[in-house]
């Protein structure tokens, strides 16, 4: 299995956050030093990090690269990044494409989400599980997702429903070319816990993380 990490440079909601120190290492590099025993590719559009992950002696495992001129930028699709990965390097293997911004989510845990890949699985997607009463708003007013306000069921008894959390997605190579996504027409969603299904999308959230930083990391 092949691990792709996407690191971009600049952030808009958090900004810098990818180089914040995190367990005394830059963000980036606590979730790359997990990996030391994999083959792993870092797409990036930083000349700082392709240059701070060549120098260190740790992470000669690690190819970092410069993305395509045409690739950056905060609105191209990650599915684009991975296309361009998976050509660029002639990738026929399976691929778990992770984030460096989910700074608990543990190496062991990726490694056997990925054994679900197989004849009854193509694909495998991070989800948080929630057995809780949803509702959505519609034109019409608001409507209950996955219960009956009419009959009062404990939250146990709700049928379950899984939130992509983005921690990872792993997929063979072969079908993504083929669909262009990283989830298959037979995915299986893995249900990653706190605090490993955390991911840094704010300042609230690094915050947290910080927090979290003194008991898990001490």
């Amino acid at each position: 299995m092949k691990i792709f990490i996407p690191i971009k440079h600049n952030s808009q909601r958090v900004p810098k956050k990818n180089y914040r120190i995190f367990n005394g290492e830059p963000l980036y590099k606590h979730t790359l030093l997990k990996y030391t025993n994999c083959d792993v590719f870092v797409d990036t559009d930083s000349e700082e990090i392709i240059k701070e992950i060549s120098k260190d002696n740790r992470l000669k495992n690690v190819v970092p690269y410069m993305r395509h001129p045409d690739l950056r930028g905060d609105k191209v699709s990650v599915c684009n990044l991975i296309k361009d990965f998976i050509v660029r390097h002639d990738i026929g293997d399976v691929v778990a494409q992770i984030h460096v911004t989910s700074p608990f989510l543990n190496h062991s845990t990726v490694f056997m989400a990925a054994s679900q890949i197989g004849p009854k699985y193509d694909s495998v997607v991070s989800c948080t599980k929630h057995n809780s009463r949803f509702w959505r708003n519609e034109s019409y007013g608001s409507c209950p997702v996955n219960h009956n306000p009419m009959k009062l069921e404990q939250t146990q008894d709700l049928p379950t429903l899984y939130e992509e959390n983005s921690a990872f997605y792993i997929f063979k190579s072969i079908d993504f070319i083929k669909s262009h996504n990283r989830i298959g027409v037979k995915p299986f969603f893995y249900a990653v816990k706190h605090p490993e299904n955390l991911d840094i999308d704010t300042e609230s959230d690094w915050e947290l993380v910080k927090a979290l930083e003194e008991v898990y990391y001490k």
